[in-house]
């Protein structure tokens, strides 16, 4: 399983287009599945985490692991996934 650390593309991750933006890279330069590491990140937007968590679970049987999220970020990833079959294992 490949780690991708999220702080790479930036503390705050709101924006929907660098969202895709980072989807593209995440599945062009790592073997899935993948593991979203939120180290050094301090936000995570429902924009920026629709076009990643959305699209990168379904690639991985419906499956997301995160690390290093802080409870704010958590619950965004909940309420991103709250309608849909993914399931999200938080490893704290």
């Amino acid at each position: 399983m490949s780690t991708v650390q999220m702080g790479q593309f930036g503390s705050t991750l709101t924006d929907r287009a660098d969202g895709k933006k980072t989807f593209q890279e995440i599945t062009e330069k790592y073997a899935l599945p993948v593991v979203l590491d939120f180290q050094g990140v301090v936000s995570l937007g429902s924009s920026f985490g629709e076009e990643v968590i959305l699209r990168v679970a379904p690639l991985q049987n419906n499956t997301i692991t995160v690390a290093n999220i802080n409870s704010v970020m958590k619950n965004s990833v909940r309420r991103i996934v709250e309608d849909t079959e993914i399931k999200v294992i938080f490893n704290d």
